[in-house]
């Protein structure tokens, strides 16, 4: 081949590559959306007053936030005392308004452990809170009553 084809070969082989190039359009993604927030709110912790109640009501975590909050002490079986916020066990068996025949609360867990106390007991406690956990989710923190009705991972109220 002579100099002068070799050129022209190089230049049509540089003139093909950008023409290569673009006559590819640029394919956009598609946006992905962020996770719903109707998935970070089934994830969020909630607990259901049931039973003789005149509102079936469920509460989500960020509900009882927003509610007015107490600190209680609470002193452990081996006899160490933390402070637990919470929202007052009254308030709420106020709100979801306990029927005149009720008796018992029952403190369900997630893991299906069930403690039941006597509910006149429970409203003559001004400090019975439905305590946040440091993980999420909620805890009994009944002061004066036995380590039974301290239920951890709470998620039902049921009112008998």
């Amino acid at each position: 081949m002579n100099k002068r084809t070799l050129i022209l070969f190089a230049i049509l082989l540089m003139l093909a590559s950008l023409l290569a190039g673009c006559g590819t359009a640029a394919v956009e993604e598609p946006e992905v959306a962020e996770p719903a927030a109707a998935e970070e709110i089934a994830d969020e912790a909630a607990l259901l007053f049931s039973g003789l109640v005149d509102t079936e009501t469920t509460y989500a975590e960020s509900d009882l936030m927003g509610m007015e909050t107490m600190d209680v002490e609470d002193i452990d079986k081996d006899g160490e005392t933390t402070t637990r916020t919470g929202v007052s066990l009254n308030t709420l068996l106020d709100e979801v308004g306990v029927s005149a025949d009720a008796v018992t609360l029952v403190f369900v867990a997630d893991d299906g452990y069930e403690a039941e106390v006597d509910l006149a007991e429970a409203r003559a406690c001004a400090e019975c809170i439905v305590a946040f956990r440091s993980n999420g989710g909620f805890r009994m923190t009944m002061p004066g009553f036995p380590s039974s009705a301290q239920v951890k991972g709470v998620v039902e109220i049921r009112i008998q």
